[in-house]
């Protein structure tokens, strides 16, 4: 851990859909500089835990924090907004677009509506 603080909890987090338990009681903490990998057998509550964490879906109970902060997000635009975003394991990419269009598919930085390609693909290399 290289922060004592945590920049992201989850604690008690249950979500049931009907018929299925799909989490209960799940805590989580991310320190600053960690890396994590959600694992288990299809149908263990890893996709749903990331849903609950970026508003896709509400929670039955529980607290997300994010830099000691309750928050709730109503969806995955807010949740970005916050710095809160998720990479899929499938995704399928638009061979049209390149690749900085892919990585900042419907993010892309604007100004007076337009976008900064430039900016674009710098930001892009060095994400990448």
């Amino acid at each position: 851990m290289t922060g004592n603080r945590p920049v992201l909890t989850m604690t008690g987090i249950s979500k049931t859909f009907p018929g299925v338990r799909a989490l209960h009681d799940v805590d989580f903490r991310l320190f600053p500089g960690e890396v994590h990998a959600l694992m288990g057998e299809n149908g263990a509550g890893k996709s749903t835990l990331i849903k609950v964490l970026t508003g896709v879906y509400g929670t039955d109970a529980g607290v997300v924090t994010l830099h000691g902060e309750q928050v709730s997000f109503t969806g995955p635009m807010q949740a970005a907004a916050a710095g809160v975003s998720t990479v899929y394991q499938e995704v399928n990419l638009c061979t049209n677009l390149s690749v900085a269009e892919n990585v900042f598919i419907g993010r892309e930085p604007r100004r007076l509506g337009a976008v900064r390609w430039g900016e674009m693909r710098r930001r892009a290399r060095d994400l990448l």
